[in-house]
């Protein structure tokens, strides 16, 4: 009998994330222009060390030494929040896995600064958790940061590890469902002809016009945009980035030509098969096969 109870609230849930894309299209959702950015990510590293298979992050294809620049990133957070003057929701700080970052604690300071009244979130697979210094936890708590775990199926001890970091007066929560639910994986496949309908992937996707990315100075409306440089390495491929796909924040004039920029569809859209997302694919470390990224056979 239990055994069916874990199985109705999941199949609800994922009869819902098939649903919603439909949805999203039919309300246009992700073209209706908002008043702010709802979540703004920020990678500080790109690597990571749990490596799941077929990372909408392409993850899995980086370099152990992909790690954000924090000149670079200090300049950026300065001059986006200059531009948002406060209409940023949400900021997290991600990857990758952020925890690999060496000075950490001085981009969790850094963000603090430039965004002195936004949610500062750390969002971790939550492995390296344990072995965070006491000046990690100070840095927290003065900066007010919260950390967010995805709970994989891994042997790992999360309620040992929740308990760790409350201890540490630190606010912790879970990614999603994954508190309940075990962590799956999808795959949205990669045309790497790009003849999908770019409006029609932009409509549908879950991440447009929600959670922007900033990498290098520049907007994109999703992180297969900034990051799939190392799936075209990789494989050899070229998914081409263009102008178009970006805006550059040392152009744009304001804000609003930000939140203008990122409410409409970008001709990379054009590379997603949104429509022939491959659902609940067990968890699986990476083989680093063009298969997990384009959802077809060997």
């Amino acid at each position: 009998m239990s055994t069916i109870k874990k199985l109705i609230p999941y199949r609800l849930i994922l009869f819902r994330r098939k649903l919603l894309p439909f949805v999203r299209k039919v309300k246009k959702k992700n073209s209706q222009r908002k008043d702010t950015i709802p979540i703004l990510h920020l990678h500080l590293t790109d690597h990571c060390n749990l490596n799941c298979r077929g990372c909408d992050n392409f993850s899995p294809l980086a370099p152990a030494t992909s790690y954000a620049d924090i000149e670079v990133f200090e300049k950026d957070c300065t001059r986006i929040a200059k531009l948002m003057e406060g209409r940023i929701d949400e900021i997290q700080l991600l990857g990758g896995e952020p925890l690999l970052h060496p000075k950490i604690i001085d981009f969790m300071e850094i963000t603090r600064k430039c965004f002195p009244n936004t949610p500062i979130n750390i969002v971790s697979n939550g492995l390296l958790l344990p072995k965070q210094t006491t000046e990690f936890w100070e840095s927290c708590r003065k900066n007010d940061i919260h950390i967010i775990v995805t709970k994989y199926p891994v042997k790992l001890d999360y309620k040992k590890i929740e308990q760790h970091v409350r201890a540490q007066g630190v606010a912790f929560s879970y990614y999603g469902n994954t508190e309940k639910v075990d962590k799956t994986m999808q795959c949205i496949p990669l045309d790497v002809e790009g003849k999908q309908d770019a409006r029609d992937s932009f409509l549908r996707c879950s991440r447009a016009n929600r959670c922007i990315s900033l990498d290098g100075g520049k907007i994109y409306t999703c992180s297969l945009i900034p990051y799939v440089k190392y799936f075209n390495k990789h494989f050899n491929k070229d998914l081409v980035v263009s102008p178009a796909d970006y805006i550059d924040i040392y152009e744009a004039k304001s804000g609003d030509e930000i939140l203008d920029f990122v409410s409409k569809p970008v001709p990379f859209c054009r590379y997603c098969n949104i429509k022939g997302t491959i659902w609940d694919i067990g968890f699986g470390v990476s083989k680093k096969d063009i298969s997990e990224w384009t959802g077809a056979s060997k």
